[in-house]
């Protein structure tokens, strides 16, 4: 598992970074960009299938479930896109009231991506055993890990406001 996972995030890694000269420069980044996602999407079922070891049985019960909770994340990855594309413009030289909206931004987007994993959970429950939920969880925990280590590797932070 460690090996497809670093291969994803290696993957993940050379695509933001040919599509983000400067975290993730103006060439038409929003259609490169969902292009991207849906690979990464394509990926991380690839991986979750791969490392989950599901029977027919479960697989047929839980991959509907699955394709739900990966819209809903969809939704909540829709606007972290936006707001990274919107700090690309700005980390030079944002304002305080900038640096305060993403920020505010940032940790509703980590409570609604927490608040779509506790609504799915019990339909999770429902369909598998609780050691493949718990397996479930730790191999999106590791892409989600893998994501977010690449994503700071190639953001850059926030020039300080000279006072």
């Amino acid at each position: 598992m460690k090996g497809k996972i670093f291969a994803f995030g290696t993957m993940l890694a050379v695509a933001l970074a040919l599509g983000a000269p400067t975290v993730l420069a103006q060439v038409t980044e929003t259609d490169v960009l969902q292009q991207l996602r849906a690979d990464i999407q394509a990926d991380r079922q690839a991986v979750v299938a791969a490392n989950l070891g599901l029977t027919d049985v479960q697989g047929a019960a839980f991959w509907p479930v699955y394709r739900e909770y990966r819209a809903e994340m969809g939704k909540v990855g829709d606007r972290l896109q936006k707001l990274i594309q919107e700090y690309s413009k700005v980390f030079e030289s944002v304002t305080e009231e900038q640096a305060k909206g993403m920020v505010d931004e940032m940790l509703a987007i980590g409570r609604d991506d927490l608040k779509v994993r506790e609504a799915y959970l019990p339909r999770f429950r429902k369909v598998l055993p609780e050691t493949k939920v718990a397996r479930f969880l730790q191999i999106e925990n590791k892409i989600d890990a893998v994501i977010k280590v690449q994503l700071a590797d190639i953001i850059p932070l926030a020039k300080a406001a000279k006072k």
